[in-house]
């Protein structure tokens, strides 16, 4: 099994984990989102605690506090001013440094986190009748041979043209639209393979969905951002397929903030709330 294989695998369970631990609040985005990030910022702060150098950000914001005591009290005397500010920056340059390794530490599960909440969040399903686009990404050398390939769309989903096609970056595009408020899978027939893509629509657009927007190639990085479906060998004929949704609106307490905006800011004021009763120091 090669390490693309191990990386589709290790995307898919993580897909499936995701889709079972959002599922039981699907019919409330909102709630669900605040929710999960109620539950991101208590393991945030107690790995924080344990992965970081409590004792050294106690001594940090004790001398912060000090210094900026003494700059208050001795205000008028410019040397003293001077000097206490040197001591507020050397104490604020170890608050960052005993902060760095539980950074570096939640740095790769919270980016996991958040591109499974942005399968969800950032884009929502088709409804019946909404029309779209669909985009295939071509290698340069199939280009010849794939370029006249036809869109197969299953019962739900209706073709509205004819595939465009732009041979500069090598790309086809079908305009289509889902008829029916259901997923379905899309399909064209290179030779003698198959590729699919699929395509999210529900008659409720609030209804929570995962929504993949890119099947993506064989990049690292591109699977990791775009891990809902397998991606495509760098040896093959197809390089990405794009379907453009329309974006999610989440509002909360009347205000429509971004969905990672609203997951931080949760997170980070549970966290500041939780780490007093844990007696964990940021």
């Amino acid at each position: 099994m090669t390490a693309s294989d191990l990386l589709n695998h290790f995307n898919t369970a993580l897909t499936r984990l995701a889709d079972w631990l959002l599922a039981p609040l699907a019919t409330t985005p909102v709630v669900d989102l605040l929710c999960w990030s109620a539950v991101a910022g208590v393991v945030m702060t107690l790995v924080f605690g344990k992965t970081s150098n409590q004792n050294g950000l106690r001594w940090a914001v004790d001398q912060t506090r000090a210094q900026l005591l003494a700059i208050k009290l001795f205000k008028d005397d410019l040397g003293v001013t001077f000097r206490c500010q040197l001591q507020l920056l050397k104490a604020t340059f170890w608050r960052l440094v005993y902060s760095l390794v539980p950074v570096l530490i939640m740095a790769i599960p919270f980016t996991l986190v958040l591109t499974q909440l942005a399968l969800r969040y950032e884009h929502r399903p088709l409804t019946p009748g909404e029309s779209t686009l669909v985009e295939m990404q071509l290698s340069g050398d199939a280009w010849p041979r794939y370029q006249d390939i036809t869109l197969e769309v299953p019962d739900g989903v209706v073709a509205e043209t004819e595939s465009l096609r732009d041979a500069t970056d090598h790309s086809l595009c079908w305009r289509i639209h889902p008829s029916a408020g259901r997923t379905a899978t899309l399909r064209w027939r290179l030779g003698e393979t198959t590729v699919t893509k699929d395509l999210a629509a529900a008659d409720r657009p609030a209804q929570l969905l995962c929504v993949s927007t890119r099947r993506p190639g064989a990049g690292i990085v591109d699977r990791l951002l775009h891990p809902a479906e397998p991606g495509f060998p760098a040896a093959g004929p197809v390089r990405s397929i794009t379907v453009d949704y329309p974006p999610r609106r989440t509002p909360v307490f009347g205000f429509n903030l971004p969905w990672w905006a609203t997951f931080l800011l949760a997170s980070i004021l549970v966290a500041l709330v939780v780490r007093r009763a844990v007696g964990v120091q940021f």
